[in-house]
């Protein structure tokens, strides 16, 4: 975690990660926040790291990939990424869509592959709300 708060403060000094929110096969969702005077903004923070894990590093060259395949392999595989939150940045602002807010591509210094920051709305998960609240039908409805 100390790792990734020092890459967060190279990219957008002043934000703190919080929490962890999640996690899936590609990456992990942070709770993240800003303090500024007496305001505290917050936002989820989505890291993806491409190839996922070293393994897939060892697979790749296991069936017989070069450096440079597989340096193109999984340049693709980011650059599907970048177009899903470019395509995210051209619907900001509808409703039932997460908004995005910025982003950050980094290549990693340590090893091969990449590392996806992208900063986005920090929603509240359906199961926290129904710990707290009760829904009406018409309320699940719209939800």
């Amino acid at each position: 975690m100390h790792d990734l708060q020092r890459e967060l403060d190279s990219i957008w000094n002043g934000w703190k990660i919080t929490d962890m929110i999640g996690a899936g096969a590609f990456g992990k969702v942070f709770r993240i926040e800003r303090r500024e005077f007496s305001n505290v903004y917050t936002s989820a923070l989505k890291i993806l790291e491409v190839p996922p894990s070293q393994e897939e590093v060892i697979s790749a060259r296991s069936q017989g990939m070069s450096e440079e395949s597989m340096t193109s392999y999984f340049y693709g595989m980011v650059e599907d990424i970048v177009a899903e939150f470019t395509l995210m940045s051209k619907l900001q602002g509808i409703s039932n869509i997460v908004s995005y807010h910025d982003h950050a591509v980094v290549k990693k210094d340590d090893g091969f592959g990449w590392i996806i920051f992208i900063r986005m709305e920090l929603l509240t998960k359906l199961n926290d709300i129904l710990m707290t609240e009760s829904l009406r039908r018409q309320d699940g409805i719209r939800i």
